[in-house]
């Protein structure tokens, strides 16, 4: 919620700053307000407020809801912070916390990538009233949560003596939760860093994404196991290799070390979040220092995508090796410096005997098989029903085309834009769509595949273009590279061309004249000089028709498209000049979707999408 602002603007906003709501353990350093918030009451209050504020969806406007959101954070993180209990208690924290952020990723996969909470009314509700009624239960049972259990003073000086670092524990665990976000906070995520274009695209998010699901419950598995190096040397190096085999390897080839690093990194979780409970010197401290990491590690991500238009932002442009690096050496001083005593031995007390950790392990492994039971049939429901909808129809002689800046799927007013983006492209009805904008598969946008959603949404074919681990925000040189590389590109390409094409540039201009002329294209309408970015350019084809809708709102971008027909004989036919915009003149066949509106010119204002700019054009 906290990028929607500077996405609207293209600069910081100032609301930037409720980024300080994950600060909010620091306040449990003061010894006073230690003290209330560990009483019952407070507890409560803040468990309400948390279950509570998931109603955000009701606020009227978006920046009423980042405050809603913000409150929510600061009461989540301190109802976090001083809840840890002890002995077994802990250990349900603990698998509690790692359970959530797997059927997390498992209702995704059923969501097509998106987070129910945050995108749908109803999903709302649901989950707003299960956690009502899971929280009402944690208040009338947790009457002691946030006392721990007592030892014995020889017990309490052992486990004193073993207690991890709470700075180590604190960076590891806030450098872990972000590793997890940022590759898998959701399954399509590794073949989206991984993939390249036609005719080599690499691994499919689905049935792919199912491998990810398998490495993230497996590394959980392993974890207990006694035999399982997880604190070794050998065992990071192995994580740190998946690492950058992720982050340089091809494809497929990189889809592997992607799986391998899911399994390491969930090896992780259990041992990183025992440590940052049982390190002492004030929960506080820890979930504070965990909180720092996490935003930092954020904001580079961040920076190092959007350099363009964030101060600062040339030192950290393109350096998610930097990032990734500097989140796998912190888990590894972790696993290096933290203690080398076992998960049992900080949770197990003298009322918590083996026996009940014993049990506990064998349900909490039960219940993972099962999510993954249910991801899976989620993945191969969704496949079956994507397969049926995608066309194979008869060979087409006409075929239309359209681009739109798609915004990461928020509308100008900080909603969620899909369902009426899908239903918009619809009664668009083109055969090929270029979608920009749409690459939010990062962890401060949501982690959503936008692509996959809408392919799967309208049954399209899907071509996701650059990878998420590459950048494509640029300075002026980086334009001007970039349109000589695509020139040579459409000049070495079929002689049947259609270029949708996103050049921020105006008409006539240097990277203009350089597809133009070096790519060997013609514009669709070399007229319209009321341009900036989109542009439909072609060759090999007979143009039809031309129109420009007016966004609505829905995005900050109209969309343009084309309709051409496939000439019989490549090389001896004629393309059209003549312009009319009366559809009468021309067969309804290639006629626009009247839903449109007609011809108009000048620009539309009205909250409704309709034909504008002197469109639609159709050419004899």
């Amino acid at each position: 919620m906290i990028y929607y602002f500077p996405l609207q603007t293209l600069e910081l906003t100032g609301l930037e700053a409720f980024a300080i709501a994950f600060l909010s353990p620091l306040f449990l350093t003061i010894t006073p307000v230690w003290k209330l918030v560990n009483k019952k009451w407070m507890v409560a209050l803040l468990r309400i407020i948390t279950v509570g504020s998931i109603a955000y969806f009701q606020a009227p406007n978006a920046k009423l809801r980042l405050l809603v959101l913000a409150l929510r954070l600061s009461s989540s993180l301190v109802v976090q912070t001083v809840t840890t209990g002890s002995g077994l208690q802990r250990y349900f924290r603990i698998w509690g916390f790692i359970l959530g952020q797997i059927l997390l990723v498992v209702l995704r996969i059923w969501y097509t990538s998106l987070n129910p909470v945050w995108t749908y009314q109803m999903s709302n509700r649901v989950i707003r009233t299960l956690s009502t009624i899971a929280t009402l239960d944690r208040i009338y049972t947790d009457g002691a949560c946030c006392r721990p259990a007592g030892k014995k003073p020889g017990e309490a000086a052992r486990v004193m003596a073993s207690r991890p670092n709470w700075l180590l524990a604190g960076a590891a665990f806030g450098s872990l939760m972000f590793l997890t976000r940022w590759i898998f906070g959701e399954v399509s995520l590794v073949s989206r860093c991984v993939v390249s274009g036609h005719p080599h695209p690499g691994p499919d998010p689905n049935p792919c994404g199912g491998a990810v699901l398998l490495g993230l419950v497996s590394g959980l598995m392993l974890s207990p196991c006694s035999w399982f190096p997880g604190s070794c040397l050998t065992w990071w190096m192995t994580g740190a290799t998946s690492a950058l085999g992720l982050l340089y390897l091809p494809t497929w080839v990189a889809a592997l070390p992607g799986c391998v690093l899911a399994l390491f990194t969930a090896s992780m979780w259990p041992q990183v979040l025992g440590y940052l409970i049982s390190s002492g010197s004030g929960p506080g401290k820890a979930m504070t220092t965990a909180m720092v990491f996490y935003l930092l590690e954020i904001f580079f991500c961040a920076w190092c995508t959007a350099f363009k238009f964030v101060p600062g932002g040339v030192y950290a442009r393109e350096r998610s090796d930097v990032l990734l690096g500097t989140v796998m050496l912190i888990i590894g001083l972790n696993m290096l410096f933290g203690p080398k005593k076992s998960l049992d031995f900080h949770l197990q007390t003298k009322n918590s005997p083996k026996m009940l950790f014993r049990e506990s392990g064998k349900y909490m492994k039960l219940f993972l098989w099962l999510l993954v039971g249910v991801g899976l049939l989620g993945l191969g429901l969704r496949h079956k029903t994507y397969e049926k909808k995608l066309g194979r129809g008869a060979p087409a002689t006409e075929v239309s085309a359209a681009i739109w800046p798609f915004r990461f799927g928020f509308d100008n007013e900080g909603w969620s834009n899909l369902e009426r983006s899908a239903q918009l492209l619809s009664q668009a009805g083109a055969d090929f769509i270029t979608i920009l904008e749409s690459d939010a598969s990062k962890p401060y946008i949501g982690n959503n595949d936008l692509t996959m959603w809408l392919g799967e949404k309208l049954g399209f074919y899907t071509d996701f273009g650059p990878s998420a681990r590459d950048h494509t925000w640029g300075d002026d040189l980086d334009r001007k590279l970039q349109a000589i590389a695509v020139s040579k590109l459409l000049k070495n390409s079929s002689e049947q061309v259609i270029f949708l094409a996103y050049i921020t540039s105006a008409p006539g201009s240097r990277d203009y004249l350089q597809l133009i002329e070096h790519g060997n294209v013609k514009d669709i309408d070399s007229t319209d000089q009321d341009r900036w970015c989109e542009y439909i350019m072609y060759r090999g084809l007979i143009k039809l028709d031309y129109a420009r809708i007016s966004h609505a709102e829905l995005s900050d971008s109209e969309i343009q498209m084309a309709k051409f027909r496939i000439p019989d004989d490549p090389i001896n036919y004629r393309d059209n000049q003549k312009v009319v915009t009366d559809p009468r003149e021309v067969p309804e066949k290639i006629h626009f979707n009247p839903r449109f509106g007609s011809y108009k010119e000048g620009h539309n204002f009205e909250n409704n999408h309709h034909f504008h700019m002197s469109t639609p054009k159709y050419f004899l």
